[in-house]
């Protein structure tokens, strides 16, 4: 009949060799195809001041004869590439080819993690189209697609010119009046300040205007190179480490319960000797 410590020596070499087999035939290995790119973060800050709006023709009994619905189109994609010079041409080539504008271009990381992000407006009727041609290119590793109104933007924007429009005027009736010197500077001031209300308005409804109308793709471009995969004599080499290491964190748990284990009996025996002790000398 076998010791227990042969026994003992037995189940550990088991459990190791089962350890060792599950890693190295389940657990996929280094830069294999199961690992994957891993999903980039794609909350990146497009920081732009050109802001892009298109208009749909509808028949909403809410807005005035002759306008259009205004709506903010904006597409975030993220792509995986291989070959990133290469897909970067593409890129470049789909641009001029669906009549996009790059706005904002931004290139981060060396060679083997290099990303690029670009801001690009894109013409509503095409948006569509581009979005399927730019997912040709690499692998798709995040979209998201959100369209909002901006259509009481743009009317209260216009609605705000009419009332500068109208002030300015009715000002320019009081300036052709005179007046004191103290009155006519009040007024002259008002008017500046009317005038600079009323361009940066100009600005923010050119944004809405026909000719800059467009939709706005934010396209992100990583490259990820495959690592080499691990040879077999690599992966036994990495399981074996790693059935070693877990059968000791396994023996080491072992040993921490039996040394408590035996301190605690320990202590009781002591508690139980030095209570038997007490008592005794109280009968005395």
């Amino acid at each position: 009949m076998a010791s227990p410590f042969a026994r003992i020596v037995v189940a550990v070499l088991g459990v190791s060799v089962a350890l060792f087999l599950f890693h190295l035939f389940l657990v996929p290995p280094p830069g294999s195809p199961e690992t994957g790119f891993g999903v980039p973060d794609t909350r990146v800050a497009f920081e732009s001041s050109r802001k892009n709006y298109a208009s749909a023709k509808v028949s909403a009994s809410g807005l005035p004869i002759g306008d259009s619905q205004k709506y903010e189109k904006i597409a975030s994609v993220t792509q995986l590439s291989g070959s990133f010079d290469a897909d970067r041409r593409l890129i470049e080539g789909r641009i001029a080819e669906y009549g996009g504008v790059t706005q904002l271009e931004r290139a981060l990381g060396l060679t083997g993690f290099r990303t690029l992000h670009l801001g690009i407006g894109v013409p509503p009727d095409r948006f569509d189209a581009f979005i399927t041609a730019i997912r040709a290119i690499g692998r798709t590793a995040q979209i998201e697609i959100v369209k909002n109104d901006k259509t009481n933007e743009y009317l209260q924007l216009r609605a705000r010119r009419t009332t500068l429009d109208k002030a300015r005027a009715a000002l320019e009736v009081l300036k052709e009046q005179g007046g004191s010197t103290d009155e006519r500077m009040k007024v002259q001031n008002r008017l500046t300040e009317i005038e600079q209300q009323i361009q940066d308005l100009a600005v923010s409804l050119g944004d809405f205007d026909s000719q800059n109308e467009l939709c706005t793709v934010k396209l992100t471009l990583r490259e990820r190179t495959a690592p080499l995969q691990a040879g077999f004599w690599t992966r036994a080499r990495i399981s074996t480490e790693w059935a070693a290491l877990i059968v000791a964190g396994i023996g080491s748990g072992i040993l921490m319960l039996v040394v408590a284990g035996w301190l605690g009996a320990g202590l009781c025996t002591l508690a139980l000797r030095l209570v038997r002790h007490a008592r005794s000398g109280d009968i005395a």
